[in-house]
């Protein structure tokens, strides 16, 4: 049993003063006054004069009963399932000069594009738009119901479209918080991807803290082979080569998997690495089955007991009243 009005509990101070002054009331209550007491103390004693008590005893009992009545008692009877309808999704991806790289077939932001498309298309119901972002981050579509209208959009991008000269991750994050702001109550979430760490605009960390606060979800997928990928040039003669920095062969960064996954944890979401395009499908579709998740809500299903407290209250106030007007009259 519950008491869903547990915040009335203070009531109960002033029933307890009433019920102790009520018994403090009839136990000084004057009777017949008699020279001798003997005859009556001899007297056998009738059910009524054993039972003169009873009203008073009821009267406090109804009393004890309303008082528990407005604390709104409940009986868990189980629990119920609560699908919701649908949830809105902000899907983030990074498109700074990194995302070239090849460690993913065939580089890495043709493979997260491939990825997110088939995102899009599996998922029903649910409003998702795109925020890109490289040196600094924009809306590339508000959130839809038209989900063919995104996948075209999400093709459609490449590094041309941002200033790909700089990771920006933080700014990512708040422009997707923006758009997700406008949902308010509503289970909101953003999917990033990015294969770096941020360089450029607001601290990550205050982003997700940002997030966390509005009460959204992150999940992160960092994108890149362990150790990084290597960095190509083509020569004058277009010939394919590795880029050298004082004969050193330069590699592209890779994500910090520590630092991503504080930024999911902040939210209460979760951090995930892709090394190859085989294991980024993978993970785009565990996201997509832990939001299906979030719309199957479980709600603990009570019985009301108030009504039937509070009728048994009026009973007992309804018996007390007879008795008190016959069998048990009081000459007091």
């Amino acid at each position: 049993m519950t008491w869903h009005n547990l915040n009335w509990l203070w009531l109960l101070l002033p029933v307890s003063l009433v019920v102790y002054l009520l018994v403090s009331g009839w136990r000084r209550r004057s009777g017949l006054r008699f020279s001798n007491l003997a005859p009556l103390l001899a007297a056998p004693k009738s059910l009524a004069a054993r039972l003169r008590a009873l009203p008073l005893f009821l009267r406090l009992l109804a009393l004890v009963l309303v008082a528990l009545a407005v604390l709104r008692p409940q009986a868990l009877m189980g629990e119920e399932e609560v699908k919701l309808k649908g949830i809105n999704i902000m899907l983030v991806l990074d498109l700074s000069g990194s995302m070239v790289a090849e460690d993913l077939k065939p580089d890495r932001i043709t493979a997260a594009k491939k990825v997110l498309e088939e995102f899009v298309a599996k998922t029903r119901q649910d409003q998702i738009g795109l925020v890109v972002f490289g040196a600094k981050s924009f809306t590339q579509s508000p959130l839809t119901l038209d989900h063919e209208v995104l996948r075209n959009a999400i093709s459609s991008v490449g590094l041309n479209v941002v200033d790909a000269d700089g990771t920006a991750i933080g700014d990512g994050i708040l422009t997707a918080v923006n758009r997700l702001r406008e949902f308010p109550g509503q289970t909101n979430i953003i999917v990033l991807a990015t294969d770096g760490t941020n360089n450029r605009g607001e601290e990550p960390e205050k982003a997700a803290e940002i997030a966390a606060a509005s009460k959204i979800r992150l999940y992160i997928v960092g994108i890149g082979a362990k150790g990084g990928a290597p960095v190509y040039t083509t020569d004058q003669f277009g010939i394919r080569q590795p880029f050298l920095v004082d004969g050193v062969p330069q590699r592209w960064e890779e994500p910090n998997d520590e630092a991503l996954r504080q930024l999911a944890a902040k939210t209460g979401g979760e951090y995930y690495r892709a090394t190859d395009e085989k294991a980024l499908d993978r993970i785009y579709a565990k996201i997509k089955d832990l939001i299906q998740d979030e719309k199957k809500r479980r709600d603990p299903h009570y019985r009301e007991l108030f009504n039937r407290v509070l009728l048994a209250a009026l009973l007992i106030l309804f018996f007390e009243a007879l008795l008190s007007a016959t069998w048990l009259r009081s000459l007091a």
